[in-house]
């Protein structure tokens, strides 16, 4: 009897222990092995939603999203590793020693990203369940020379990693789904209709105020010229003034030089900036007709000497501008009012970020104007000693184009959901900088510059034309070098009611020196192209 109930409670405690742990499997730790039988019996394939398009105004694709396939293998599912080795290695054109040192860790690894469908099928022939695939997708790029620096780029990932794809990634980037399959003992993948799944969404499509022929134009001109020259780099962008719209915005660089100098570098603007000196004096009463002793081409300020280049003799203000006088522009700037002036050149925009859609926007500097001394502010009115970028200084000549009105640089024409627009850009005033008649006075004695003084090398007949040249030394290790140099050519056409402003720049030429005959003449064999893409036929005539 004894025995009996020994043998019972025995039998009590091992049914206590049995249920007790299905208590524990089947309540406790339920959810824990859901997922482990899930993963045996399920899997879940990612579907990637397609990144949205970018196209020009014209509807022009720019980058556009391919479907692909990214391979990858899982180790512990081959049956016969050293024929895994083998296939992969032979298909994938790797090493067979990187292979076998992945699969010895027996780790999932990625064999192949973004690749063909009829890539895709050569793995699949290896026929060996540790190997996979996923839905992927591609980024692929037209001209991807003429606009890199702008649309920038995609990783790995599909997210953007530089230019327009990683500013407006939040509007391109899609929404992922996903199918879940149910996995055979072999490891094959079965539909099964029951099992949930998540339809992927498009990211939005972006359409750029770009013109995919204008930008193919302005490419061509400054490589042409870039290479004749050997410059470091060339930039250009066309505008149209009364908008703001860009219509291109170019880089060229060497190799390997995607960067965007015109939005994310500074640089002395020299000569462009006597505009602004410009402005400022006839808004303060100087006349066109002021007679300016240029004192043989030299000036003294606080013991430095400033010149000209050449001996201009006795000149009016307009012929100052036109020759691009230093001397001049420091003698009307002794009259000038310090803070006014600053004051004008930050309601010119500069010193201050345009808010263009484009990461890494360098807001130039303007100095302190109260600790400027007298040699300091001289060289300032002839563009020394202040930095801006050449976005910046292309909307001062916005400005002035347009009558006196400051425009925001507009890039994006409209964003598209489905076909269906959901933003329109529009062309945005900041403020007016100077009255109209200001600004026409300032278009005729830059039409002159074109005529008689240092930018003839951008005219073209028939074609009234308002522009200027700009020729600056780079500042290298303290002090403004001899070799190294910046030139710059600014100009708007038909001058008497401006559809386009052309700015280009090109840092560090080796074979010229003055903007006069590196920058002007690609501003005309722009021109001249914009003229036949356009198929305009402008009938303005120069007058005096």
């Amino acid at each position: 009897m004894k025995r009996a109930r020994i043998l019972n409670a025995l039998l009590f405690f091992i049914s206590l222990i049995f249920f007790s742990y299905l208590f524990y499997i089947q309540f406790l730790r339920h959810s824990y092995y859901e997922v482990r039988a899930k993963k045996q019996h399920q899997k879940k394939m990612i579907v990637l939603g397609a990144r949205g398009n970018i196209y020009d105004r014209n509807g022009l694709p720019l980058a556009t999203s391919e479907r692909c396939y990214s391979i990858f293998c899982t180790p512990r599912y081959s049956v016969d590793k050293t024929r895994l080795i083998n296939e992969l290695a032979r298909v994938s054109h790797r090493k067979k020693s990187e292979i076998r040192k992945l699969v010895r860790k027996n780790k999932f690894f990625w064999v192949a990203r973004k690749v063909s469908s009829k890539q895709k099928e050569e793995f699949m022939q290896i026929n060996d369940p540790g190997i996979g695939f996923t839905n992927d997708l591609k980024r692929r790029y037209n001209m991807p020379e003429i606009f890199g620096s702008l649309i920038g780029r995609c990783g790995l990932d599909n997210r953007g990693i530089e230019g327009l794809e990683l500013e407006l990634n939040h509007i391109l980037n899609g929404q992922s789904g996903f199918i879940i399959y149910q996995k055979c003992p072999t490891g094959e993948l079965i539909p099964y209709t029951n099992y949930p799944e998540k339809e992927p969404k498009p990211g939005r499509d972006i359409y750029l105020t770009i013109d995919l022929q204008l930008q193919a134009a302005l490419y061509h001109h400054l490589k042409e010229c870039l290479i004749k020259e050997q410059a470091r780099y060339a930039a250009g962008l066309i505008v149209n003034p009364r908008t703001g719209e860009i219509l291109a915005l170019v880089n060229v660089g060497q190799k390997n030089d995607h960067r965007n100098h015109i939005i994310c570098d500074e640089f002395e603007p020299g000569s462009t900036f006597k505009v602004i000196t410009l402005a400022y004096a006839l808004l303060h009463g100087f006349k066109e007709t002021n007679i300016i002793n240029t004192e043989g081409g030299k000036i003294k300020v606080g013991g430095h000497t400033i010149h000209d280049f050449r001996n201009y003799g006795i000149i009016t203000l307009k012929q100052a501008i036109a020759h691009s006088s230093n001397v001049a522009m420091v003698k009307i700037s002794r009259k000038f009012d310090r803070q006014g002036f600053f004051l004008l050149m930050r309601d010119f925009g500069l010193g201050e970020l345009t808010g263009i859609e484009f990461p890494g926007e360098v807001p130039g500097r303007i100095p302190d104007y109260k600790k400027l001394n007298d040699v300091e502010f001289a060289t300032l009115s002839f563009g020394q000693g202040i930095a801006v970028n050449l976005l910046q200084l292309t909307f001062v000549y916005q400005a002035i184009a347009n009558n006196g009105v400051l425009n925001k640089p507009l890039l994006i024409s409209c964003i598209k959901n489905h076909k269906k627009t959901i933003y329109r850009g529009k062309p945005l005033r900041i403020r007016r900088v100077i009255p109209e008649d200001c600004a026409r006075r300032i278009t005729e004695i830059l039409c002159n510059v074109i005529k008689e003084g240092s930018g003839t090398a951008a005219a073209i007949d028939g074609l009234k034309i308002a522009g200027k040249t700009g020729t600056s030394q780079k500042f290298v290790n303290g002090k403004y070098s001899r070799n190294a140099i910046i030139t710059t050519f600014i100009g708007y056409f038909p001058a008497d009611s401006p559809e386009y402003l052309i700015a280009v720049m090109f840092d560090e030429p080796k074979k010229g020196f003055w903007a006069s005959t590196i920058a002007a003449p690609v501003f005309k064999d722009v021109a001249q192209s914009i003229y036949q893409i356009g198929g305009l036929h402008y009938a303005i005539k120069y007058s005096d």
